[in-house]
């Protein structure tokens, strides 16, 4: 998680096109709330009832990364985090 909170704190420096969201499976809302806090993370942290959200994207495994294009399909999409990859997406 520190890898895409750097990520983010450059694309947000760069561009006002995109935004990272993570969604949270399991996790109760408190806990993720303190993690953010004491990690100081400004990523946009979702917590999601039950798996509705990775059901509909068919996430088999974590972390799994998408990239949405602005028409709102899916235009990259990478199980684990591949920096490398999401910068060339992005233009970094």
């Amino acid at each position: 998680m520190p890898q895409l909170q750097n990520l983010w704190s450059e694309v947000q420096e760069k561009r006002d096109d995109v935004v990272f969201l993570c969604v949270n499976i399991g996790d109760e809302k408190e806990v993720i709330q303190k993690w953010w806090k004491e990690d100081g993370f400004t990523l946009q942290a979702m917590r999601q009832d039950g798996n509705a959200i990775s059901s509909a994207f068919g996430v088999q495994y974590y972390p799994t990364n998408y990239l949405i294009g602005a028409d709102g399909t899916i235009a990259w999409c990478s199980v684990g985090y591949d920096e490398a990859a999401i910068r060339e997406y992005l233009e970094l």
